[in-house]
């Protein structure tokens, strides 16, 4: 039978006394400087009196204790010890360094060997040891190495702004009391499923964890004999979307994959999903497995330069660049299904659609996001089940929630738009359609070009705008017809100047929709309407909805 004990500790005291690794399946320093502050904000409030600072959960194994839950606060409290040996260092006190590195970071056996107190994961450790506890230079190539090196530089003011108010003495109090009276619940469990089982039982009593934490040691704890090959899968999940984005997308992931299969799941549902469904070894390491075969189509979704889309049309690209552009998340669960389940011919069509539909909603906003997300994640799932094979069933089943060619062109007539971005990939689509080609060059690099209020958005003299009052004002210079595509050096030259004297640059321009504005004799609402509805024309053919 597995065995658990439960110690009472002072941290410094715990770490002196063992060596502690973090596992390689663990996440890497995750603690921003807040979390930094407010540890050592409580060390400074409840100094010298006993403070507890939670629970460490860990596990057994050889020479080293894997840390299983804690190891943001034991990592944070090792460069703790790392600033004062080098205050010491400062202060010319060789000797009482050597004895705290030996103590606390690391310990120099009889033949000279070094073993360290702490060994981060295998992402962190490395720079750990050569930044932070020897001072070599090294690159800082992970977000988390930065944050490590700021909570090191944050602990070092503090230390040594401790040292400046009480001198060496109050240094090696607060060293005493960060030893002993730093107080923690030790959990030392003999074997890793256990550990997981108590980790996830820390966290249903209060304390907070990651979703992303609690469903790998739940399928950890789930994977059984098979722990090893979970970890495996688990490691190349994370290790691929943390290179290719960062930690905070792998929780994306596993959602939009999870509600691909399983319909809409909320992220505040979906460790409880999870649970609910995956209830032995065999399913936790499917979905481990799933998650590992899909993870690239999952990054190829985020990157229209992915490898994955170099045996595929162009347009595939300027689809899902388009959606990137947007910012469009909602239709993840979608993009997975189709790039897991249909053959390539049938993507491109099947792409182009959700690009229409996406900007027909954006426009007419006939569906909130809420219920956008729950459609595209049903469609997904009747995907995964064989009910759907093909774009023009597909078509046929979301065909009620799309705006029809009328609906979309009444409100592109009248539309505003607010996000720039927004705005940039509408009227850098329409200029495509003037010129019959997608080739845009110099102008579609928006560090070239701006986004241009025709009526600008803060006007030098509304008087010098004919027909224009505040309110009026506020209504039209958000409007499609309103915005143009001009080059950042004219734009910040004669951005807020009257019609007359903005005409005169335009005529200059590269792009077609805005050197055609020299035709114009006055700006009013009446040009801004013509201009829109001429827009919404060629808006219902580039976002069509034939297949």
């Amino acid at each position: 039978m597995a065995k658990i004990k439960f110690d009472d500790d002072g941290i410094g005291h715990y770490i002196k006394d063992n060596f502690l690794k973090v596992p390689v399946y663990q996440r890497a320093f995750a603690w921003e400087i807040s979390n930094v502050q407010d540890l050592f904000e409580d060390i400074k409030d409840s100094y010298p009196e006993d403070y507890f600072i939670g629970t460490i959960v860990v596990n057994m194994k050889g020479d080293y204790l894997e840390i299983v839950d804690g190891q943001q606060r034991i990592a944070t409290i090792s460069l703790f010890f790392v600033a004062v040996r080098n205050l010491l260092l400062r202060n010319k006190m060789e000797e009482n360094a050597k004895a705290l590195e030996n103590d606390f970071l690391q310990k120099t056996s009889y033949r000279g060997d070094l073993k360290q107190k702490i060994k981060l994961n295998n992402v962190d450790n490395n720079f750990y040891v050569e930044k932070i506890l020897t001072n070599r230079n090294i690159e800082l190539d992970k977000e988390s190495h930065k944050r490590i090196l700021k909570s090191y530089e944050f602990i070092e003011r503090f230390v040594d702004n401790w040292f400046k108010n009480g001198g060496i003495e109050d240094i090696y109090n607060l060293v005493a009391f960060i030893e002993k009276k730093l107080r923690v619940i030790i959990v030392t469990v003999s074997d890793e499923v256990n550990a997981f089982t108590v980790f996830e039982t820390l966290n249903d009593r209060g304390l907070a964890l990651s979703q992303t934490d609690l469903i790998k040691n739940y399928l950890f704890n789930k994977a059984d004999d098979r722990l090893g090959e979970a970890q495996d899968k688990w490691l190349r999940v994370t290790g691929a979307i943390e290179a290719a984005e960062n930690e905070d997308e792998i929780l994306q992931y596993i959602r939009y994959y999870w509600s691909s299969k399983n319909g809409l799941t909320r992220e505040k549902q979906l460790f409880k999903n999870i649970k609910d469904k995956i209830r032995d070894k065999n399913q936790a390491i499917t979905l481990l497995t799933n998650l590992d075969v899909n993870t690239q189509l999952y990054l190829a979704i985020l990157n229209p330069n992915h490898l994955h889309w170099k045996d595929y049309s162009p347009n595939c690209v300027e689809y899902i660049s388009a959606l990137r552009e947007l910012k469009l998340t909602q239709n993840r669960p979608l993009l997975l299904a189709i790039l897991e389940r249909f053959e390539r011919r049938e993507v491109e069509k099947i792409l182009k659609l959700i690009v229409s539909w996406s900007v027909r909603n954006l426009i007419t906003g006939a569906i909130g996001t809420g219920t956008l997300e729950k459609e595209v994640s049903n469609q997904a799932k009747l995907i995964n089940e064989d009910k759907i094979k093909n774009t023009l069933r597909l078509k046929k089943s979301i065909e009620n929630i799309v705006p029809t060619d009328e609906q979309f062109k009444k409100s592109f007539e009248i539309a505003s738009v607010s996000k720039n971005y927004i705005a940039r990939y509408y009227l850098t689509e329409i200029e495509k359609s003037y010129r019959g080609t997608s080739e845009l060059g110099p102008i579609q690099n928006p560090e070239k070009v701006n986004l241009e209020h025709i009526l600008p958005v803060n006007p030098s003299n509304l008087n010098d705008w004919p027909g224009f009052n505040e309110e009026i004002h506020k209504t039209y210079y958000k409007r499609i017809g309103n915005l143009t595509l001009l080059d950042k050096k004219m734009n910040s030259r004669e951005g807020n100047s009257n019609f007359n004297v903005k005409r005169e640059v335009y005529k200059d321009s590269e792009v077609f929709i805005t050197g055609s504005l020299k035709e114009c004799k006055q700006w009013t609402t009446k040009e801004i309407n013509k201009r829109q509805k001429e827009f919404a024309e060629k808006a219902i053919k580039i976002w069509s909805l034939e297949i």
